[in-house]
This record gives structure tokens, C-alpha cells and sequence, in this order.
């Protein structure tokens, strides 16, 4: 599977471009968004969006290619970032400098605005501990790569397909 740069950049962009107004919108919630809008296209079609690796730490789901990509696009002039306060936490909130065409088909396109408006209003912890609770998480160890085939022994809270 090779990685799909160009998607993973377009979603990226997607995510902050719909969600700029919200206030929680830090690498973490981009982080975690990008995880579900890959793993819930691979339970319904069999196939991941942008084939990121994506890694299980103590705290979440990393993605591999997450923070290279960030700072390309930053030093490309896409996207800025400034420190802002959200409760009690200093996050990186940020910014797209001119907002892209976005040409996804239309089952990538449902499958991204429904993990956005499922989730993007959770705080970075609230999605960290939901994140947690997924069975492609649940099954592996520290350190290891997820398997994207563990969407099928999902708990229904989870399962986007209709079974």
C-alpha cells in the first residue's frame, strides 16, 4: 500500500477548512479525525482513504506521516498555526491560508462530513478516550501498527456498516 500524499493533504485541508470556527481544532482533533475518516472508509469500502500507517501509543492513535506533513504545510505557506488557549490547555490552532478545490468522490466526501460532524465538536481528551475504545486500538500493542482489517470486530458503537 503506498500512501496516498496528495488525499492525506487534501483531507487535512478539508478538516480545517470546515472546522476553522471551532475552538478545539488542534493536532489532536485533526489527528484523531483523519484516523476515523480512514478506518470507517475501510469498514464500508474495503479500502483506506490515504493508506497512513497509523501507530498505537500510550495516549492514542498516531498517525505516521502526521507531523511531516503538518510542517509542509506550513512551510509551504498553506497553512499557519498560533498558540491559543482552549480551557486550561496552550494548543496550536490552525489556519488555511486559501481554501483549495476539493474533489472527492461522493462516498469519500459522506464518509468525511459524517466523521466531522460526529465528532469534531469532542474535546482532544473526550476523542482520546473514545479513540481508545475502538477494536483496531484495543487489538494491538504499544508501538505496533494498526491493522485496518479490525474494523470488522468493531463494537456497534464504533461499526458504521449496516451488518
Amino acid at each position: 500500500m503506498d500512501f496516498k500524499r496528495e488525499k492525506y493533504i487534501k483531507i487535512i485541508l478539508y478538516i480545517i477548512t470546515r472546522c476553522t470556527h471551532k475552538e478545539n481544532l488542534g493536532k489532536t482533533v485533526i489527528s484523531v479525525l483523519l484516523y476515523f475518516i480512514d478506518f470507517n472508509y475501510y469498514e464500508l469500502h474495503g479500502e483506506s482513504l490515504t493508506n497512513e500507517i497509523y501507530l498505537k501509543s500510550r495516549i492514542g492513535i498516531v498517525p505516521m506521516h502526521f507531523n511531516e506533513i503538518m510542517n509542509q504545510l506550513i512551510r509551504s505557506h498553506n497553512l499557519y498555526y498560533r498558540q491559543e488557549v482552549y480551557y486550561y490547555y496552550l494548543i496550536k490552532r490552525y489556519y488555511i491560508r486559501q481554501i483549495p478545490l476539493f474533489n472527492f468522490t461522493k462516498e469519500e466526501q459522506e464518509i468525511i462530513d459524517h466523521v466531522i460532524y460526529e465528532l469534531s465538536d469532542f474535546s482532544a481528551t473526550d476523542l482520546l478516550i473514545y479513540q481508545r475504545g475502538d477494536m483496531p486500538y484495543r487489538l494491538v500493542n504499544i508501538d505496533e501498527e494498526l491493522d485496518y482489517n479490525h474494523v470488522f470486530y468493531r463494537d456497534d458503537i464504533y461499526s458504521v456498516r449496516n451488518y
